[in-house]
């Protein structure tokens, strides 16, 4: 009988959905208990907070762009064309994309820089596991792939459009619901912030 190894199993992508929660739970919280060290009426927190916004457009972009290529084809066809083309694992760029614009919306440079390392080690560690698996899964195709395209950073001189595959509608539908999330936490931030001129939540904590 042959055992499954590591390498012939998907990565359980359970787990890293988990610990990116326990990585919002953490990141809310300490958003509440928190202070930016820049005066609300400061034009530094709002420089941060309209990069900030323009990062999560533009994340929510790249994510749908993605979408529109692996969508209900994972696992099953190696797609390598559009935002594959420049690296393997656009929709984990993206995503961290977004998550820098959240954090910078909120007005921190050291929340930023701490969450978006944190983020980026979750998104590094996933891809080199369905590396792997990806790898065992399409072989030589696969290595090919990988000798002229990035694990996650881009390498925009190997864009190709390529043709455009057959929309998947739930996969749409899934990103645009995860997008729309994203996208409420700009106002959330303005209620955050309104709270604390308010009064209602404390300044246990003021940071960079």
């Amino acid at each position: 009988m042959v055992y499954p190894t590591s390498a012939s199993l998907p990565f359980k992508q359970k787990r890293r959905i988990f610990v990116l929660w326990a990585l919002t739970v953490a990141f809310v919280t300490v958003q509440l208990i928190v202070h930016p060290i820049f005066p609300s009426k400061s034009i530094i927190p709002t420089l941060l907070a309209q990069v900030g916004t323009l990062l999560i457009a533009f994340g929510v972009i790249g994510r749908i762009w993605s979408t529109v290529y692996i969508g209900g084809r994972k696992n099953s066809e190696l797609v390598t064309k559009g935002p594959y083309s420049i690296t393997r694992n656009p929709l984990y760029v993206f995503s961290l994309c977004m998550i820098i614009g959240v954090c910078l919306v909120f007005g921190s440079l050291l929340s930023t820089a701490i969450f978006t390392l944190l983020a980026y080690l979750v998104f590094r560690y996933t891809a080199e596991r369905e590396a792997v698996y990806l790898s065992h899964l399409f072989g030589e195709q696969y290595a090919e792939y990988s000798r002229r395209t990035p694990l996650f950073w881009p390498h925009f001189s190997n864009f190709e459009w390529g043709q455009v595959p057959v929309i998947s509608s739930r996969a749409l539908l899934v990103t645009s619901r995860d997008s729309l999330f994203t996208i409420a936490t700009i106002p959330f931030s303005e209620l955050v912030e309104y709270l604390r001129e308010s009064g209602f939540l404390a300044m246990a904590i003021i940071v960079p």
